[in-house]
C-alpha cells in the first residue's frame, strides 16, 4: 500500500516496518519420525538461548512434508495439520507437536544433534506407525516494539483445510490459530523449500533462510488480505483509508513535528475522528505510536549504520542529542551510546 499526502511523502508502511524487524531465517532441521511420536518445542526465550541465537525473538515454523501430525498449544487448542501445511508461530509460542497417540512428549533440545554451518541436520525417531516427514525453521528479529508482530495471532496454519479446531481467519493476538488458504506464491514457496531440504547442496542453507522469509511475508501478505475490514489490529489499520494514511505519514517521515491537526487534515477528517479511529485499530493514539516508532527505528540506526547518536536523534525526531538520549533511556532502559556498544 502505498501513501500519497500533500507533503508529497509515498511509503509503504508494512515494507517499511519488515525492513527495520530485521525478519531472518537462521536455523533449520529436517525430521522424520515414525508413530507414536511427540515433542515439546519450548518458549522463544528458551529456544533461543539454545540455539545460540542472538535475539530472544524467535518464529519458529514447521512445513510438512508427508504424513499427519497434531499441534497443542498452551490454551489447549489442537491443530490437524497434513503433508503440504505450514504452521508459523509469530510469538514464539510453546507448543507441542505429535501423532496423536497418548506418549510423552520429549524436549526438542534432546532430540536435535549438534548443530553447526555445514549440513541440515536430521531428526529420526523409530517407530512402527505412520511416517511423519517435516521441515522445522526458526526466523529471528528484533524483539522491541513492533505493532507488525504484535498485530498477529498465536499461530497461523497454511492449508487448503479448514480443520484448526476453533481456529478462523479472525484470530487476533495471542488468541486462537488463524487458518490462511494459501495462493500460489505459497504453494510454489513451499514446494521450493521441500526440494531445498531434500538436496542438501553447497548453500542450501542460505537459499532455505531467503525461502523461509519470502514464505513468512507472503503468508503475511494472505492473513492481510482475509482480515475483516471491522477487525481491530495494526494491519487491518494499514488498509483503513484513514489510519493507513496516518501511518504512512508517520513511517515516512517520523522526524516532523507531528501533531494531530495536520494528520487530520492530511487524512480530511475531523481530530476527533482520528484520534478515535486511530486508537480503535491500533491500540494507541497517534501521537504514542510515533514515539514508539521512533525508538524502534532509532535501534535500527544505531545498530545498522555508523551514524553518530546526534545524527540519529535528527533522524527520529529530536531536536537535539540530550532530549533524544533522556527518551531512548526511558524506553529501552540505558542510553544510546551503552546500548549500541552492548550489541557489538
Amino acid at each position: 500500500m502505498h501513501v500519497g499526502s500533500r507533503w508529497g511523502c509515498q511509503v509503504d508502511v508494512l515494507s517499511d516496518t519488515l525492513r527495520v524487524l530485521r525478519l531472518s531465517g537462521s536455523v533449520f532441521f529436517t525430521a522424520r519420525f515414525g508413530s507414536p511420536w511427540a515433542f515439546l518445542s519450548p518458549p522463544a526465550g528458551d529456544m533461543a538461548q539454545f540455539l545460540g541465537l542472538s535475539s530472544d525473538c524467535v518464529t519458529p515454523f514447521h512445513v510438512l512434508v508427508e504424513g499427519n501430525c497434531s499441534i497443542e498449544m498452551e490454551n489447549h487448542q489442537t491443530i490437524e495439520v497434513s503433508g503440504g501445511d505450514v504452521v508459523i508461530f509469530p510469538h514464539g509460542a510453546a507448543h507441542v507437536m505429535g501423532s496423536g497417540q497418548q506418549t510423552t512428549p520429549l524436549l526438542l533440545s534432546t532430540l536435535l544433534p549438534p548443530l553447526s554451518s555445514g549440513r541440515i541436520p536430521v531428526v529420526e525417531v523409530d517407530g512402527p506407525g505412520e511416517v511423519t516427514r517435516f521441515i522445522c525453521g526458526f526466523l529471528q528479529c528484533d524483539r522491541q516494539f513492533n505493532p507488525l508482530l504484535g498485530a498477529l495471532p498465536n499461530a497461523m496454519v497454511v492449508t487448503n483445510r479448514t480443520r484448526a479446531s476453533n481456529g478462523d481467519g479472525r484470530a487476533r493476538s495471542g488468541e486462537r490459530a488463524a487458518v490462511i488458504h494459501p495462493g500460489e506464491w505459497i504453494d510454489v514457496t513451499v514446494r521450493q523449500t521441500m526440494e531445498e531440504a531434500d538436496r542438501g547442496d553447497q548453500g542450501n542453507i542460505v537459499m532455505l533462510g531467503r525461502l523461509a522469509e519470502i514464505l513468512f511475508v507472503e503468508v503475511l501478505r494472505r492473513y492481510m488480505q482475509e482480515l475483516p475490514p471491522t477487525q481491530p489490529g495494526w494491519l487491518t489499520g494499514v488498509k483503513d483509508p484513514v489510519v493507513g494514511q496516518t501511518l504512512g505519514l508517520l513511517h515516512a517521515s517520523p522526524e516532523r513535528d507531528w501533531t494531530v491537526d495536520e494528520l487530520a487534515r492530511a487524512a480530511a477528517v475531523s481530530r476527533s475522528t482520528l484520534s478515535d479511529r486511530f486508537t480503535l485499530l491500533i491500540g494507541e493514539p497517534p501521537m504514542r505510536y510515533l514515539t514508539r516508532w521512533r525508538m524502534q527505528l532509532a535501534q535500527h540506526l544505531l545498530r545498522q549504520t555508523d551514524l553518530s547518536i546526534a545524527a540519529v536523534a535528527t533522524r527520529v525526531g529530536y531536536a537535539s542529542e540530550v532530549a533524544f538520549s533522556h527518551a531512548f533511556k526511558r524506553y529501552i532502559g540505558q542510553p544510546p551510546v551503552s546500548w549500541r556498544l552492548s550489541e557489538f
